[in-house]
């Protein structure tokens, strides 16, 4: 296998713009990542495309866009892991020597799909919307033993199985609310700095926990994420090539690893635990040497849970970590430092392409007021999907 490097990267903010087509959204990001790569559109080969819509060839017409050149263009559809899942296919075709450059992006509307009028904002108000959150949620059974925890997700919203999750790592291992919350009020501020961001306020804990309405209790608007439109493009190519095209830093891809349907119960966090240690052992590190992580955030009690599966704690301790700053920017384990998908968005397909770029952009020194200000050596992406499937990449500088 070759080894392959990320050369450049864009991004169309992520929000609700009903204005805009899929068209509209994908063919930006894909020209600003040309731009960052220094390369022209015919030097592309192949094109992947992560998207959850039911558009026939949607990733087509946007490639199209660009101008016909004879690309192989392919479709690829994982849940909420797709913009991943499609990064994934685009690192193995230029690492097996199938391409040498390759483009991996995504695409979704689906927050215009869901709001009507437009809502732009779900910052701390005092009765905040978010086109992403149902209402209120009055009864929310707590996941059992006796039953598989994929099937049960079947049953159930995503809010009212997090929150069940939520309610039992606070009964179990005294998981508080605060640090709940204070994974929202991380993810705002970061999000704060990030202008592809969809909320771009900060907001305080008690906004979080206390002025916001509750969902599915203990989790509040604040605590989970929104629905949105967006798109997200990456470049990748080899070592070689790349240094024909650029002089910035392009980060090499160490480990991609896809895992899907656990044979125990515990479904995304078993995906995050097995995902992980196999892609340390490929990238020949251990956890404590990762100096960033973008991981799927979607509610507040993740980042607390695949904390540990990643393998940063023990069980029982992620909320202590975020209590103590370890997650912060200026943590020893910066967490989302683009805002993860709880305040930069979650527009499904471009999702996991956006860490990405977020993984180069630091890795480059060119993430502005939200820039890590220690070496970012190794970093990490992670997401999870409906159906139980789990991508995890690890990068080095």
């Amino acid at each position: 296998m070759r080894d392959v490097v990320v050369i450049g990267a864009g991004l169309h903010r992520y929000g609700i713009f009903p204005e805009k087509t899929t068209v509209d959204m994908g063919s930006e990001a894909v020209s600003l990542a040309l731009m960052d790569a220094g390369m022209g559109w015919k030097d592309i080969e192949a094109a992947y495309c992560g998207t959850v819509q039911p558009h026939v060839s949607g990733g087509h017409a946007i490639c199209n866009k660009m101008g016909y050149t004879g690309l192989g263009i392919t479709i690829v559809e994982n849940a909420s892991a797709s913009g991943s899942s499609a990064f994934r296919e685009a690192y193995l075709s230029v690492a097996s020597g199938e391409n040498d450059i390759v483009l991996a992006f995504g695409v979704d509307n689906l927050g215009t799909q869901l709001v009507a009028p437009p809502l732009v904002s779900n910052q701390p108000q005092p009765e905040p919307e978010n086109a992403a959150v149902p209402e209120p949620i009055q009864s929310q059974p707590e996941p059992e033993n006796d039953e598989r925890v994929d099937t049960k997700f079947r049953k159930m919203l995503p809010v009212q199985y997090f929150a069940g999750l939520a309610r039992h790592y606070m009964k179990e291992y005294g998981v508080t609310r605060e640090q709940l919350g204070q994974v929202s009020v991380k993810s705002h501020f970061n999000a704060s700095l990030n202008p592809y961001a969809h909320f771009q306020k900060p907001c305080t804990l008690e906004q979080a926990n206390n002025t916001n309405r509750m969902v599915a209790d203990p989790l509040t608007v604040l605590h989970c994420c929104p629905m949105d439109d967006g798109a997200a493009a990456v470049i990748v190519c080899t070592k070689e090539i790349a240094q024909n095209y650029t002089d910035k830093l392009c980060p090499t891809v160490a480990a991609s690893v896809n895992k899907s349907t656990p044979e125990d119960g515990d479904f995304f966090v078993s995906l995050t635990r097995l995902a992980s240690q196999e892609a340390y052992r490929k990238a020949g590190i251990s956890p404590e040497d990762l100096d960033l992580i973008e991981l799927h955030d979607a509610f507040t009690i993740e980042e607390i849970i695949y904390l540990e599966a990643l393998g940063l704690c023990e069980t029982g301790q992620g909320g202590k970590l975020v209590q103590d700053g370890v997650t912060t920017i200026t943590g020893k384990h910066p967490i989302n430092t683009s805002g993860g998908l709880i305040s930069m968005g979650h527009p499904v397909g471009p999702t996991g392409i956006g860490q990405v770029a977020e993984v180069l952009w630091q890795m480059r020194g060119q993430c502005g007021k939200r820039q890590i200000v220690k070496p970012v050596n190794y970093a990490l992406t992670h997401m999870v999907g409906a159906g139980g499937v789990c991508a995890i990449h690890v990068f080095k500088k």
